[in-house]
């Protein structure tokens, strides 16, 4: 019988929970798991990890926070762990709290911090 994974696949969903899908595999599939439209507009976004660390992440303009979140987890799965924020840099810096804030309003080409 042919059917899909019914548990152990990584998701969004899971990603964005900060689930990895194994010690030593975590960053592959999560990795694998993290997807861009290149039909639709995409955006650069630079993360200020709370390690000292940056990545740049390629993100849809329909993507959210929460898909920020399932990218950190996905890029960097020791900081996705324990609770965190995220805010937009800048003066003052403002804190995204609304985990569906899409990514084209206001979020496409900045930067955004880990705390």
């Amino acid at each position: 019988s042919s059917g899909g994974p019914s548990s152990g696949g990584p998701s969004s969903a899971d990603a964005a929970a900060g689930v990895a899908a194994g010690p030593s595999s975590g960053v592959a599939a999560g990795a694998s798991a993290w997807s861009v439209d290149e039909g639709a507009p995409t955006t650069s976004v630079q993360l200020r990890l709370r390690d000292g660390s940056r990545v740049v992440g390629r993100f849809n303009l329909t993507h959210t926070v929460a898909d920020v979140r399932a990218f950190i987890a996905a890029s960097s799965p020791a900081n996705a762990s324990g609770t965190y924020s995220l805010q937009l840099s800048g003066f003052p810096p403002k804190r995204l709290e609304d985990e569906a804030q899409v990514i084209g309003d206001g979020l496409a080409n900045s930067v955004i911090i880990q705390r």
